[in-house]
């Protein structure tokens, strides 16, 4: 999927929400406004945004909106609700319009009518349509959505529009005074509903905790590297870790922590699947959703066994589990891996032809607990199986 639009937020923004927060994967095009004329010759319309999906072009940023919302479920079936999406969205969406063409330096308006159709926007049609949207808001049953207590296009329409008045600079400083002063309902609600996507616009502040050594951590580091998710990397000392560890909740380690989103995760897992939901990685075909936990559960199998070595328990015994797990468990749980990379389309990722989640964890496990740990026998073993064996070779040095 590859989305065309310029290098701004503007008539796209809420096409780029709604598909981040569906967890789809896709490529954000953008073209320097400057360059547009030797590009838009192979556009139909001559005009963006247009959506690229399997060969078909798609355009119309509207349209495009529904058709997201219908295939990815932010559409409701129930009559009344859609017909109030819709009157949120074709609301703002006809406020935008004299908005646009009372200040962007693209409009159709001449120069010299543009002020007083400004002073009209500001005095007259900003209230109105913001003043309209904002009592819909306070009729909802849920003020944390405009319409209903789930997203729907219309959240991702408003959130848009709210961005582009954040940003853009002919749309700033205008208009931002209405959200802020004139309609605080519906700023403190776009304000909440942002934080949802924090991380996608580089406003998170994300810092992991973990000892000062790789392990069960080393899956979530690669995997906010190789997304390019800045994170502070906090490593706390053994020694340390008696005097830390009341800081956290479950008193273990990894937690990560966001100060823009206001959470703090723990559980490796967990803090995993939370990163893939933001990144697109979770897939939401049921099979291929089986399939990326299967290989996540069946490294996270081999981490456990390894970690057994650290059990306080007496070195013949634990002598005795390590050599049952090297002996029986890994050639089991290996030959499997080995069969399913095999049979997947692409050899190149564990699951169809994209990185999912799945990806990360095993290389994790591999990086970080086998050969982070020193399990030879193990490492020795993988080499055993060549298939597996290249992908993890050619994964530790992509991630």
């Amino acid at each position: 999927m590859k989305l065309h639009y310029f290098d701004m937020p503007g008539r796209a923004e809420c096409l780029r929400l709604l598909l981040t927060h569906a967890g789809v994967r896709f490529e954000d095009y953008r073209i320097a406004v400057n360059d547009w004329p030797k590009h838009k010759s192979k556009y139909e319309l001559k005009q963006l945004p247009v959506l690229e999906i399997d060969g078909k072009s798609y355009c119309q940023n509207i349209a495009i909106l529904e058709y997201l919302g219908i295939k990815y479920k932010y559409l409701s079936e129930d009559g009344d609700k859609l017909a109030r999406v819709m009157m949120v969205v074709n609301t703002l969406e006809e406020f935008l319009v004299k908005a646009r063409a009372a200040v962007s330096p693209y409009s159709f308006v001449d120069d010299q009518s543009k002020p007083g159709l400004l002073e009209a926007v500001i005095k007259t049609d900003g209230p109105l349509f913001l003043g309209t949207l904002e009592k819909m808001l306070k009729e909802n049953t849920c003020q944390d959505f405009i319409v209903g207590n789930k997203y729907t296009i219309a959240d991702f329409y408003l959130l848009g529009a709210y961005r582009r008045l954040m940003i853009e600079d002919f749309f700033r400083k205008p208009y931002y005074t209405l959200f802020c002063e004139k309609h605080p309902d519906l700023k403190a609600y776009l304000d909440k509903r942002l934080k949802d996507f924090c991380s996608c616009f580089g406003q998170c502040k994300l810092k992991l905790y973990y000892f000062d050594t790789t392990g069960r951590a080393e899956m979530i580091r690669m995997l906010l590297k190789n997304m390019k998710i800045p994170f502070e990397d906090v490593r706390i000392k053994h020694e340390e870790w008696e005097k830390e560890k009341v800081r956290f909740e479950m008193q273990q380690l990894p937690v990560l922590e966001c100060e823009s989103c206001d959470v703090k995760l723990g559980q490796t897992d967990a803090i995993m699947h939370w990163l893939g939901k933001k990144c697109g990685l979770i897939p939401k075909n049921a099979e291929k959703f089986y399939k990326m936990l299967w290989w996540c559960n069946t490294a996270k199998d081999i981490m456990e066994g390894c970690v057994k070595s650290y059990m306080p328990i007496p070195e013949d015994k634990k002598k005795e589990i390590l050599r049952a797990f090297y002996d029986n468990s890994v050639p089991v749980l290996l030959k499997a891996m080995e069969e399913r990379l095999k049979s997947n389309k692409s050899q190149e990722c564990l699951v169809g032809r994209g990185h999912t989640v799945a990806d990360f964890y095993v290389t994790g496990v591999w990086r970080g607990v086998v050969n982070g740990g020193g399990f030879k026998e193990v490492r020795d073993q993988v080499l055993n199986y060549p298939i597996l064996s290249k992908y993890l070779e050619q994964k530790d040095k992509e991630f």
